[in-house]
Parts: C-alpha cells; structure tokens; sequence
C-alpha cells in the first residue's frame, strides 16, 4: 500500500536478522508475521495490539508492555498496553528526561535494568504520573525493566517499555533485550505509517470540506448577495455569532481578511479563534477569501462610478444641458436645485487616503459622504483625481458650521486637510463657484491655522492671489523694511496694535508694558517708517502690509 514503507521494513527486518542468533525457529516466525501484519495493516491500534502480544509471547519473564508516543504537546502519551490498568496509564504525561522512559527518548538508547537501578532512576518521576503508574500496575515492585526508543527516519517517536514484576532472576538477557529491540523498530514503522495515512486522510477530508464549503459561498458571490450573506452562512456552520468589521477590539477572538499583505478587515467571534476545530478554521479562511473578492468587485464597480460621476461633472462645468446627462441617477436632482454651492476637500501636501491600499479611497469617500448625508441628504459628492467635489443645494451658515464639525470628525486632528467653499450661485453659474472653491482652496494651502476658507470671507486675498507674489513682497518690503524680523520688539508691539486697530491701552495690556513704554515705541516706530499711525492711509497700508505678509506665510521674516 505504502511501497516507501515497505522498504524502511525490508531495511529493518533485515537488521533484525543480522541479530537473530541465539533466537528459535518460533521466534523467527513470530517475528515475520508481525512484519507482515503491519505491512497489510494502517489500523495502528490493531498492530500495536500484535506488537504487545507477542511481546508478551516472546519475551516470557514480561509482566506488563507499555508502548508511549511522543505527541505535539511535547510528552509522551500512553498508546497502547497489555498487563496494566489502561484508563490510569492514559493519565500519564512523560516529558523527556523523566523517570526510565524520558531518559531512553531523550538519550536514545536501551535501558535493561534491575529492580534497584529502576528505583533510583524513576525518584524524578513526577509525583501525578508516579500515581497513577502504581495505580495502573497495581502497585507492583519492579524486578527488572527493559525500555528500548521508537526510531524512525533518525527520529525518536516513542519508547517500548516491558516491566517484570515476578521474576527474581535479574536484569533481562541478551536475547530478551535483541526481540525488544527488533520491536521497537516495528513499532516504529507502525507509529509512523499510522502518522502518514492520518495525514493523508485529514488533507483529503479538509480539502473536500474546503470544496464544499467553498461552493457555498461561490453561490453567494454569483447571486450577488454580497458580505452579509457570507457572515451568515459562515455563522450557522459554525454554529456561533459572528460579524464583519473593518476593525477589532480582541486580536484573540478576530480573523483578518488579507488580500495582497493589506488587511481590508475582520471577521469577529464571541470566542476565540483557536477555539474552532481544523476544518472550521477551514470554513472561516474559505469564508475570508470570498469577502476578499466581493470586496474587490465592489471596488471595482466604485471605481467605475466615480468616473463616470468625474466625466458627467466635467460635462457640466462645460455647460451641457443637465436633462441631456445620463449614467447617474442623481445628477439629474440637480435641475430642482433654486441654488448650488460647490465645496472642495484636499490634503494640503499629500492625498487623504493611503496610495498603497486599494480600498482606502472608497472607504474614505463613503464615509465621507454618509457623514455629509447628516448635512443634507441630497448633497452630491463626485471626485476629481485626489479633489474631492461635493455640491450643497442649500448652504447657510449653519451649514458652514456643521460641515467643519463633520471635517474635525473625519480628519481629526488632520491639519493636512484643506477645504475651500465657493459662493451660492444658481445651478447655471456652477462652474463660478467651482472656481471660487477651487481659488479658496489654494489659498487655504497657506492658512496653516485655517484649513477652512470660504471664499465669500476673502478680504484682499481674492486680488493677492491672482498677483504676482515678488510684487507682494516688494509691497511689505518698501512699507515694513527693517522692522521684518519676528525677534524684534518692534515688530510685535506694531503687529499687536494693528491687530487691535490701534487701541492704546488695550495694546499695552496685550503686551504687558506701560502705556509711556507703548508710546515711546510707536514714536520710535512712526519715525523708522516715516509715517503716521494717526493718518489712515498710513496705517491702512501697514495693515495691508500685515495681511500680505499672512498670506505668504511671513516668508519674509
């Protein structure tokens, strides 16, 4: 059945020959036929069974037979026995180095020993497992004990132990210890050809259970019925809750759902993963991956509508007649709108979603536009390479105030994003407030402190912007001069009083100095300038001055 196992057996029946002499005729054939039982048979407790009994047969001074695997656990169970009580030998745990049978696993060796040596070597023996080795022996003395190692392929799998608890003759014979030996071989090849076939026949089971269960969720995606239709399933398989999240609170209890290295969310559990058995695992990766691809159709269909949202708004900013437009539903609600007023949202060095994921951007533009729908539920949000529009039929300033609510909730703390607001205009003027956003939004890019700028409250800057800045600084240049220096008490005692458009008494307590003090320096000031802060055109132009030096980010200081 197992041709490669067959001849590791040849192997060792032939070494088992090699050391034979001094053995009968009937111990020979009793031998072979073991040989041959395990070569026909895959039902290891049926063989190891043959194998203790002939030991039993051929080794006469055997009182007891214990056969110990090493398992995954890192012990070595009970496996299977004659001459003992087997339900307390199934409670021992050996760990390598323990009693007699942890040091023949450890070292690799045979043990023949008598009763006193088996005493002293068996004290490290822990104290649960030498319970229930007495309870399962009955609390017998041990005369001698033989204990040979399970070798195969140069790996230690086990330890036959054979136990003597009549005979008073001493340590086991050379011959005794030779039919042990050719045991613990056969033993071996047994373990480990009942090893293989188990395997075989989990990854058979797991892949036809794997096959069925992902015919299942096929079905699923081909019907369309999308993400909560597979958590569903996946929950009645499982026979437990279970939910989908683009987040998780317990590692422990939340399966990731993994597409190219990237985590596009989880699948989350009342308990934890490593509760579920080996084929459930089965069902929740199958159940992962079909998440993974109906996320990618999504995407893809996204994708797909936003260009479609892109062309049809660019059709508009031409001028094309609404009622000619097709493809989305809602651009056709625009035509009912009295007013219209365009509001744009950036980053102000770098997009609003990661480049590197797939899905960050439509998760980020439907989030957006559902925090957007609490505003007004007809706004339209179209994107625009990494500019994303949205439309507002009705903008007051309310509607101002709850949109930088929505944007400090979104972003957070984010002071990379910008946004600009246009003017309310009729729907025919939309390209107007398009531009006007559009303006608004750069200007927002040096407004470090004001992400936000509604173009209807730009003073002067709507005529700066369009000016050439050499010209802008030439202006501060000529009216500030050498007063341009942040350092410069100066500077600050002018810029306050500016501020508080020229308050005396009010600028001294800003600037925590005597009133004479204030004075002295304004005087100084005037004299510096050659102006006069009483005359208003002179102070409208340090005004000025100051509001140019704001709007190119003080690049002059």
């Amino acid at each position: 059945m197992f041709p490669f196992i067959e001849v590791e057996f040849a192997i060792q029946v032939i070494k088992g020959v090699s050391i034979m002499h001094g053995l009968t005729y009937e111990q020979c054939l009793k031998l072979f036929e073991i040989n041959r039982l395990i070569t026909q048979s895959l039902d290891v407790k049926e063989v190891l069974r043959n194998l203790v009994n002939a030991a039993l047969d051929l080794v006469l001074r055997a009182d007891t037979i214990i056969i110990y695997e090493w398992k995954e656990d890192g012990y070595l169970h009970f496996t299977d026995g004659i001459g003992l009580g087997s339900e307390s030998a199934k409670k021992i745990r050996i760990k390598p180095g323990e009693s007699i049978t942890g040091r023949v696993f450890q070292e690799r060796k045979i043990y023949n020993i008598s009763g006193d040596k088996s005493i002293e070597l068996m004290k490290n023996m822990e104290y649960e497992n030498m319970e229930h080795f007495k309870k399962a022996v009955n609390f017998k003395k041990i005369k001698s004990v033989i204990s040979a190692p399970l070798i195969y392929k140069d790996t230690c799998i086990g330890v036959i132990v054979v136990d003597n608890f009549e005979d008073d003759s001493g340590v086991f014979t050379e011959q005794e210890t030779r039919i042990i030996e050719i045991l613990a071989n056969q033993a071996a090849i047994a373990l480990s050809n009942s090893r293989f076939y188990e395997e075989l026949q989990y990854r058979n089971n797991d892949l036809v259970y794997a096959q069925e269960v992902h015919n299942r969720f096929s079905k699923i995606l081909i019907e369309g019925r999308g993400i909560p239709q597979i958590v569903q399933v996946l929950a009645r398989i499982l026979k437990h809750d279970v939910s989908y999240s683009e987040t998780y609170t317990d590692l422990s209890r939340s399966f990731p759902i993994i597409s190219s290295q990237e985590i596009l969310g989880y699948l989350l559990f009342k308990l934890p993963v490593d509760h579920f058995s080996r084929l459930e695992k089965v069902a929740i990766e199958q159940a992962a991956t079909s998440i993974v691809i109906e996320l990618i159709k999504q995407n893809n269909l996204f994708e797909r509508e936003i260009h479609l949202k892109e062309d049809l708004f660019l059709q508009l900013l031409d001028g094309v007649n609404i009622k000619n437009l097709s493809g989305y539903e809602k651009i056709q609600e625009i035509s009912s709108y009295s007013s219209i007023t365009c509001v744009l949202i950036d980053g102000r060095v770098k997009p609003l979603w990661s480049m590197d994921s797939f899905i960050s951007k439509e998760r980020f533009l439907r989030n957006l536009e559902r925090e957007l729908r609490t505003i007004q539920d007809n706004v339209l949000l179209f994107c625009r390479g990494f500019e994303i529009i949205t439309l507002f039929p009705q903008f007051t300033s309310v509607t101002f105030n709850k949109l930088k609510g929505i944007v400090e909730k979104v972003f957070l703390d984010d002071l990379d994003v910008i946004v600009g607001v246009g003017r309310t205009v009729t729907v025919q003027a939309l390209s107007e407030t398009y531009l006007e956003a559009k303006e608004s939004l750069q200007i927002a890019k040096r407004k470090i402190a004001e992400p936000i700028v509604r173009f209807e409250d730009l003073g002067f800057e709507r005529l700066w912007h369009g000016l050439d800045q050499k010209v802008l600084r030439k202006y501060v240049q000529d009216h500030l001069g050498k007063l341009i220096n942040k350092e410069n008490p100066d500077y600050l005692t002018l810029r306050k009083y500016v501020e508080l458009n020229g308050k005396h008494k009010e600028t001294a307590q800003e600037l925590m100095i005597h009133p004479n003090t204030l004075t002295y320096r304004l005087k100084k000031i005037e004299e510096e300038l050659s102006i006069d802060l009483r005359i208003k055109k002179d102070l409208l132009a340090i005004m000025t001055s100051f509001e140019m030096l704001d709007y190119l980010q003080e690049s002059l200081l």
